[in-house]
């Protein structure tokens, strides 16, 4: 690895990071939200029926792996409250891909539709999951933070989980993005340096990361050194021109400034069009769907964020991110773009169909347009 020059967030990604709460900016609605299409649905973030628990999610697995459907085994580290993160495998392909899902604990649905693409590619025996498995060595992370999902913790203020952050009430080096009382934003912790467990906002080169979680999923990386690597998120509810919803943002890498330091531009510049390849892939898996309006996510520059970390590593880096914020009422459309982008994309690394995918998706894609509140006011 070259040495390089730490380059920090800008402010005005600091300030945007501390507004955000549970994945929703705050204050962003305090104006009449306008009238969508549809005119929602809206429910609680909190809303879990459908999604599994830590202990069912595990047992699950454990019956896909007894069946001899999947390898399943503990991610690298351990969680600060000691529970494991499940890391599964399907397939033993020789290019390897990863997907991982639910690093922010209130971001919930899109552990599900990683669930439902485990049991997709492993439990069925088609033509197609044949050839993913054979074609590909395919590395699922349904839930990254297994603790701020459910585990048994109460902030400094007396909130319990789901919430966004981990669990670790302090901070010693690198607490940009870190909340007091509370936990570490997993998503801002990935290691583009040497080392794994390199902290983004210290200094140099060091071994000062404390967020296991983010050192977990670099040392997955490390060792499957995958051509691919995809991460599910939530959203709030945006809105395009139109009024209609947005059900979902894509985006790939953009930390051009760290990958000059670094003196890596004309790699990153590759890795980027690899990127946005697979976005197009995932982009044309769901424009048949009527429920879908995806546009492009309105990224920062952050290199210490997984879609950028492991792009400066090389591999191809797309971040998804979902409509969030609804309960139940649209709990399978979202899961479901989950699973069918991951499924598409899937497919076409195992064809190679991806390296030559059509970049005017990406190349017309839409921003992001207006956040909405929930009208009703709760």
């Amino acid at each position: 690895m070259r040495s390089r020059r730490r380059v920090f967030a800008s402010l005005s990604s600091l300030v945007l990071a501390g507004a955000v709460v549970a994945g929703t900016q705050v204050g962003a609605a305090q104006a009449d939200p306008p009238e969508t299409t549809p005119g929602g649905p809206w429910g609680e973030e909190s809303a879990l029926n459908g999604v599994a628990s830590y202990e069912d999610m595990w047992a699950t697995l454990q019956k896909l792996e007894n069946r001899g459907a999947i390898q399943l085994e503990p991610a690298p580290l351990p969680t600060n409250l000691g529970r494991e993160i499940p890391v599964v495998t399907i397939g033993d392909g020789p290019t390897p891909v990863m997907l991982i899902a639910n690093q922010h604990g209130n971001e919930f649905m899109v552990s599900r539709g990683m669930m439902d693409l485990i049991q997709q590619v492993a439990g069925s025996n088609n033509p197609e999951t044949r050839a993913i498995r054979d074609a590909l060595t395919v590395t699922i992370v349904p839930r990254v933070n297994v603790d701020g999902f459910d585990g048994e913790a109460t902030d400094s203020r007396g909130a319990t989980t789901p919430w966004r952050q981990n669990v670790d009430p302090t901070c010693v080096v690198g607490c940009d993005f870190w909340l007091s009382g509370r936990g570490y934003d997993i998503n801002r912790y990935h290691s583009y340096a040497e080392s794994a467990y390199d902290n983004p906002y210290a200094e140099g080169e060091d071994t000062l990361n404390e967020v296991p979680e983010a050192i977990a999923m670099r040392l997955l990386w490390d060792d499957l050194q995958p051509v691919v690597m995809v991460d599910y998120h939530h959203q709030g509810t945006y809105v395009d021109d139109d009024g209609r919803m947005i059900t979902g943002s894509i985006m790939w890498p953009n930390a051009t400034d760290t990958a000059a330091e670094l003196g890596i531009s004309d790699e990153f510049a590759q890795t980027i069009t690899e990127s946005q390849r697979a976005a197009s892939v995932m982009l044309q898996a769901v424009d048949g769907y009527g429920y879908a309006n995806i546009t492009r996510y309105p990224s920062t520059e952050t290199p210490g964020i997984a879609r950028n970390a492991y792009g400066l590593l090389g591999s191809a880096s797309v971040l998804f991110e979902l409509r969030g914020g609804i309960g139940q009422k649209s709990a399978g459309y979202i899961s479901k773009t989950a699973s069918v982008t991951g499924y598409e994309l899937l497919k076409a690394v195992a064809d190679g169909s991806w390296e030559t995918a059509d970049l005017s998706p990406i190349e017309n894609i839409r921003e992001r347009g207006d956040f909405v509140g929930d009208p009703r006011g709760e």
